[in-house]
């Protein structure tokens, strides 16, 4: 009898220490979540509620440029009205601490290979395209997405048309999605780029009153367009990118 009462100390021996080590465990994994959870709301929320969390990411990229001229009326091209709001986002976006990728900073030909690029190896959050669009006849603004688009490009689609609607536009021309000559196909900047985007076709570079509005109102779209992508990523809970491996932290504790 004793030889089996032993036997089943030990056995319950094992089992104690098999429950201590779970216990160590998750006590662990707790303490980890509460440290990242302090991290959380000390450094992801800045006092003054009007800067976004630290480190959110946005790609803007001024359509066309160099040889690719765009499109044009007269004298006035559209690559040079796309880096002109393109510079203006980046300001707004810059003063909200938002930092702000560039796909080009002045009049240089980009591959739209070379834009995708650029934004995937960035890392970045969100993608702007701006263009100016033309026709015959037509005016307004339209912003496309993905021919399958995901909440988030609706979202920041949704936000942008929104915001420059507001501040005068001749036509709200809605929210597209795929590619003008056919939804089974997709704008490139669209496809290729690994996070929400869209591509804004700010006004008929071909209709006189879209000029005017354009001019007129440029830095005010500025203004409306980076309110709206710093409302998206708000909204959305963009991603705090921590100074720390998560993982090496939980095997620390």
């Amino acid at each position: 009898m004793r030889k089996k009462f032993n036997r089943h100390l030990k056995y319950n021996g094992k089992n104690n220490k098999k429950a201590s080590n779970k216990t160590y465990l998750l006590l662990a994994v707790i303490a980890a979540g509460g440290i990242l959870g302090v991290y959380f709301i000390l450094s992801g929320f800045p006092n003054d509620g009007n800067i976004l969390k630290k480190e959110t990411v946005v790609c803007i990229d001024a359509g066309h440029g160099g040889k690719d001229m765009g499109a044009s009326l007269g004298d006035r091209l559209e690559k040079d009205d796309n880096l002109k709001l393109a510079k203006l986002v980046q300001t707004q976006l810059e003063s909200s601490g938002i930092k702000t990728v560039m796909t080009r900073e002045d009049d240089s030909y980009i591959s739209l290979d070379d834009r995708c690029k650029k934004a995937n190896r960035s890392r970045a959050d969100l993608f702007v395209a701006l263009h100016r669009n033309s026709a015959e006849s037509g005016s307004g603004v339209e912003i496309w997405v993905n021919s399958e688009p995901s909440k988030t490009d609706n979202a920041l689609a949704e936000n942008i048309l929104q915001g420059v609607d507001k501040v005068g536009i001749s036509q709200n021309r809605g929210v597209k999605s795929g590619y003008i000559s056919g939804k089974d196909k997709d704008y490139y900047v669209n496809k290729n780029t690994k996070m929400p985007s869209c591509l804004v076709e700010m006004g008929f570079i071909t209709s006189k009153s879209d000029n005017e509005l354009f001019d007129k109102n440029i830095e005010e779209y500025a203004k409306a367009i980076a309110q709206a992508i710093c409302d998206t990523a708000k909204k959305l809970a963009i991603k705090i990118k921590l100074p720390v491996n998560v993982g090496s932290l939980i095997f620390i504790l």
